[in-house]
């Protein structure tokens, strides 16, 4: 049965039928749009609130770590950089060095973190202190009364939260209050930190940047005062500065009203600008801010509005497709009409029309045009299958395509529509053709694809033409030239990529348009005059056009206009192709005054310059300097050999000149000194430069001649005033030496007095006690005798033990044996201490010991603190506070001495009773030995004079003012630092500081002891 007669006999429906139908449709179609409605329009806001719930924990974090951050970073713990210097400006209020560090951790807290606009230091007091005026605007309000109030109570960072800086309308800061404390004293506040931070440098940018792509998308910061809504940051969707805006808590709708009444998170209303939104709110910790993140209904919910109308549309189209189906069968007449038609058209047209059957693989019908295009008959072509129509490839391709197509229309995933193809298909006598298809399915009554409609046309002859054109297209848009086509009347057709790039229109700005549009006014009127000549006459044009860009900037073109004909010889359109030359011609008048510059340097040149033949050495040019040196003129120079301008020497004979030439060639650049001789016979040393360049296609040799006679004198005179001055530094070092070792004895005469009275103490007492113990001997011995007298007597004698005996108590025996023992103690006792002050005389001086070693300061600092005590005991109490230190690599007999002038003068320093602190430590790779009295301090005007050699403070005949010059230049020769503090009438701090182990001075060579583990 054919489908002819399957449509036929097909079932009728009635008027009846199709009622019905209709209406169940309707219903159906109602009951499912409104489910539609719900699933989407829900999908939508579930998804919404997903968004909006990740971006407002995401702000919410940022901004909490934000905070976070700043209150770490900027804290400042006891004992901080910036505590140290705030509480030494406490102290003295002048203190340049002080403000000076504060200034420069001002500096770099400002680097580090951008957002900081401004930074003010307050003692309890509130006082400020090196604060810009204009910066410091704290003030007597309660927002930052509240803040300080709470820093000295919590004793912790405050946040001031967003408030307009005094005096300047419109600016909102935030500030944060650092509480500082003293070094060392746990609990002190001494005062605190304002740090002012421009929030429109990081936090606005961090509050307002959507992660995600919204065209409604918005966060924002607010807050509650009072009864009202503050908002916090700046509005994306209106115009108004953060803090501006203010709108009442009950606002109806208002979804930030609705969270600070506790109404929950996710909430549907309206934002500031009265608009339907869906909104979620969460807090920012360790504030009272809300962090709002919103989108529009509009933009939720549209693309759920455009399915919901596509499905609205989609059943529409279906109703009307219900009935439009009654009229089907009332064109089933005029489609055999149609189809006559049809078969009269495909088989008297040039294009080959065919109908292939997919069940058989084979062609139903195909017109007769396919012997035009293919050269076979229709009877072949019926014959013949998909395969034999196509190459394999375009056939492996199309059945792919095919199979998709008609699976998807079977499926009811795609409509049976038409598609276009370009095939290649070959001819019967082997060439291929390419061919366009226009393809439409045909299907039965039941949706299944039976059939394949085509029609295909010849498209080679076209394809060729269109390569053609693309290559032309390509290469004119490709060219690095403008290329323009107008049209007779001088409007603009068409230009290329070029001409946009170099007279900055865009394609549409100037199509249509006439090329005057470029002209810059510049271009004198005879030269286009002189064009439309040539055009005019058929006759092609060249010239140079000062045109003017859309910026107004001018250029120079090379322009080269032709017409265009046509076949027939007519002419249609004119081409221009033309070439920026601007900067080829700015460059070729740098380059003319670059040449121009270069012959003026090469001839006006100090040195000489001579251009030699790399084979013979001969001169082959020279330039001014070299006449003005050799007092030639160019040609008797170019007359010359190397030979006749060298000096009459048998050091610079012609052989070595000739050597240097060629080491030159083998070895590249060469440069020596040179004895030359002028024409009036002058012999003087030149500075040679020679080096190999290439000229006119040949290799030659630049040799650059400078005069170094004068610099040669100055040498000579240089090198006999360095060995004077080496032997006047050694006479120096000498002296220093000597200067050295007068300090010492000076120091050990002054010490003398007391380190005699020390010793003479126990020498002392021991020599009374040595008397003492004379008597207690001879009566001792008396004693014994008249014990020997009465043993050696008769036993019963009793007077003589008697007589013993009374003798024994007269001496007070019992005492003498006691006395005896306490003497001796004394006298061993007095004996230890010379014996400890001759070692503490023989460690302070370090004896045979002037070499570098490892040292113990500590020993050190004791020995000489034991030979200069009676300096000190009647003065003041001494205190040592001794941190642990490692041994240091130095000479210990001049460490010694810096400490003995350190103490001698802090005890000095003291009028009456007073007190010096020992302090040491280490710090990284350095060791500090601080000493620090009591006494009257130093006029700030004299710290600067203190080391200088002979300076002193005390009054004539106390001192010799080098004590501390030549503990500094000791301190220096070990590469340490000798530094001083001091105030007056509140003492003095000298500091040593000494690396544990010098890097040895390059006189001292590189040998030097490992350090002890």
């Amino acid at each position: 049965m054919s489908a002819g007669d399957r449509v036929e006999t097909a079932f009728v429906p009635t008027a009846r039928h199709w009622l019905v139908a209709i209406i169940g449709f309707v219903l159906l179609l109602a009951g499912g749009l409104y489910r539609s409605h719900q699933v989407l329009f829900g999908a939508a806001r579930e998804t919404a609130e997903q968004q909006l719930q990740a971006v407002a924990a995401l702000k919410s974090q940022e901004i909490q770590r934000w905070i976070e951050d700043r209150l770490i970073f900027l804290s400042q713990p006891p004992g901080s950089v910036m505590s140290q210097h705030f509480a030494r400006l406490l102290q003295q209020p002048g203190d340049a060095r002080a403000a000076a560090g504060l200034r420069q951790r001002f500096r770099y807290l400002q680097q580090t973190i951008p957002e900081i606009s401004a930074i003010g230091l307050h003692d309890l007091a509130g006082r400020s202190y090196l604060a810009d005026p204009a910066d410091d605007h704290l003030r007597d309000d309660t927002l930052h009364q509240e803040a300080v109030q709470a820093l000295l109570e919590s004793r912790r960072p405050r946040l001031v939260d967003f408030h307009r800086k005094a005096g300047r309308e419109g600016e909102v800061v935030l500030d944060l209050l650092v509480p500082l404390f003293a070094e060392g004293e746990t609990g002190r506040l001494i005062g605190y930190a304002l740090f002012e931070i421009d929030p429109a440098r990081v936090l606005y940018p961090m509050v307002s940047q959507w992660p995600v792509p919204s065209a409604t998308g918005e966060s924002l910061l607010v807050r509650r005062d009072g009864d009202e809504v503050l908002f916090l940051s700046p509005l994306g969707r209106q115009a108004g500065a953060p803090l501006k805006l203010r709108l009442p808590l009950d606002t109806p709708g208002l979804i930030s009203g609705m969270a600070l009444h506790g109404v929950g998170e996710v909430l549907a209303g309206r934002d500031y600008r009265g608009l339907a939104v869906l909104g979620v709110v969460l807090p920012v910790g360790q504030t009272d801010w809300l962090l709002v993140a919103k989108m529009d209904d509009s933009e939720i919910y549209r693309e759920a509005r455009r399915n919901f109308a596509w499905l609205t549309a989609a059943g529409v189209v279906l109703m009307a497709v219900l009935l439009l189906l009654g009229r089907v069968f009332s064109a089933a007449l005029q489609a055999r009409e149609q189809e006559a038609r049809f078969r009269l058209l495909a088989e008297s047209g040039s294009d080959v029309v065919w109908l292939y059957e997919l069940a058989s693989r084979r062609f139903a019908y195909v017109s007769p045009s396919v012997q035009a295009m293919r050269g076979i008959t229709v009877d072949e072509a019926l014959q013949q299958t998909m395969a034999d129509l196509l190459t394999p490839e375009c056939h492996q391709h199309l059945d792919g395509e095919l199979g998709r197509w008609i699976a998807a229309v079977d499926t009811g995933q795609e409509a049976a529509a038409s598609r276009h193809y370009e095939l290649v298909q070959p001819r019967k006598d082997g060439s291929l053709i390419q061919t366009e298809a226009v393809m439409t399915l045909i299907t039965d009554a039941q949706g299944r694809v039976t059939h394949i409609q085509g029609i295909s046309r010849d498209i080679t002859e076209r394809k060729r033409a269109e390569a053609e054109l693309h290559k032309f297209l390509l290469s004119a848009e490709q060219s690095p030239v403008s290329i323009v086509i107008t049209n007779l009347a001088a409007e603009i057709e068409y230009v290329n990529e070029a001409f946009v790039r170099t007279a900055g229109y865009s394609r549409e700005e100037v199509l249509g348009q006439n090329p005057r549009i470029l002209q810059s006014g510049r271009t004198p009127r005879s030269s286009y005059d002189e064009m439309w000549r040539c055009l005019s006459r058929g006759e092609g044009w060249r010239g140079e056009l000062f045109n003017r860009r859309k910026d107004g900037s001018e250029y120079l073109e090379d322009a080269s206009i032709n017409p265009i004909r046509q076949p027939d010889g007519s002419i249609t359109h004119y081409l221009a192709v033309k070439e920026d030359i601007t900067e080829r011609r700015a460059t070729e008048a740098a380059l003319a005054e670059s040449e121009d510059k270069f012959r003026t340097i090469y001839d006006t040149i100090g040195d000489a310059i001579f251009v030699h033949d790399v084979a013979s050495g001969s001169i082959l040019d020279v330039n001014g300097g070299a006449c003005r040196m050799y007092g030639y003129s160019r040609e008797e120079l170019l007359s010359l050999d190397v030979q006749g301008i060298t000096a009459d020497d048998p050091a610079f004979p012609p052989q070595a000149a000739r050597d240097y030439m060629r080491r030159v060639r083998e070895e590249g650049p060469q440069s020596f000194e040179w004895m030359a001789r002028g024409s009036s016979g002058r012999q003087f040393w030149v500075l040679v430069n020679l080096q190999i360049f290439r000229l006119s296609g040949g290799q030659r040799v630049l040799a650059v001649v400078r005069d170094i006679d004068g610099r040669k004198r100055a040498e000579q005179e240089l090198q006999q005033a360095l060995a004077e001055a080496k032997a006047l530094n050694q006479r120096l070092a000498e002296a220093q030496s000597q200067l050295l070792q007068s300090e010492k004895m000076a120091s050990i005469g002054q010490l003398a007095a007391g380190v005699a009275h020390e010793m003479n103490n126990p020498i002392g007492f021991v020599y009374s006690n040595l008397g003492t113990l004379d008597h207690y001997l001879r009566e001792i011995f008396a004693i014994i005798a008249a014990y020997e007298a009465a043993d050696s007597g008769p036993c019963r004698d009793c007077r003589q033990l008697e007589s013993a005996r009374q003798l024994k108590q007269e001496k007070d025996f019992d005492f003498l044996r006691s006395d005896i023992v306490q003497l001796l103690a004394e006298s061993r006792d007095g004996l230890e201490r010379v014996a400890k002050i001759a070692r503490d005389l023989k460690d302070f001086s370090r004896a045979g010991e002037a070499e570098s070693q490892w040292a113990d300061l500590h020993q050190g600092l004791d020995s000489t603190l034991n030979i200069v005590w009676n300096e000190l005991k009647y003065k003041c109490a001494v205190h040592k506070e001794y941190g642990e230190l490692p041994l240091v690599w130095c000479e210990p007999s001049q460490i010694n001495q810096v400490f003995m002038n350190l103490l001698v003068n802090a005890a000095q320093a003291i009028p009456k009773k007073g007190d010096i602190w020992l302090r040491t430590g280490r710090r990284g790779d350095e060791v500090f030995v601080a000493v620090s009295d009591s006494g009257c301090g130093i006029a700030p005007e004299y710290l600067h004079r203190l080391f200088e050699p002979f300076f002193t403070t005390k009054p004539v005949g106390k001192g010799t003012g080098l004590g501390l010059s030549l503990a500094y230049s000791i301190v220096q020769k070990h590469q340490g630092r000798l530094e001083v503090e001091s105030e007056p009438g509140r003492g003095s701090t000298f500091t040593v500081w000494l690396p544990i182990e010098a890097k040895p001075r390059p006189e001292e060579g590189t040998e030097a002891a490992s350090a002890p583990r």
